[in-house]
């Protein structure tokens, strides 16, 4: 695998620090709601893909992906 095609190692420790981190990267872009999911409003059932789309997309951001 070349250096640039290497995916980075996980660090687990960093997963506590995805809501706040993304909320930054993404100032100004996200909705009411995807705030208030990420400062840790209850989900309804549909909104569990919301939270995991953010989620995948902050681990692409990071390198992790």
């Amino acid at each position: 695998m070349t250096k640039e095609n290497e995916v980075k190692r996980w660090d687990t420790s960093e997963i506590d620090r995805f809501p706040s981190e993304y909320r930054d990267m993404m100032k100004g872009s996200l909705s009411k709601r995807q705030l208030e999911i990420l400062d840790g409003d209850a989900l309804k059932s549909s909104e569990g893909m919301i939270f995991g789309a953010m989620y995948s997309d902050w681990k692409k951001q990071k390198g992790y992906e």
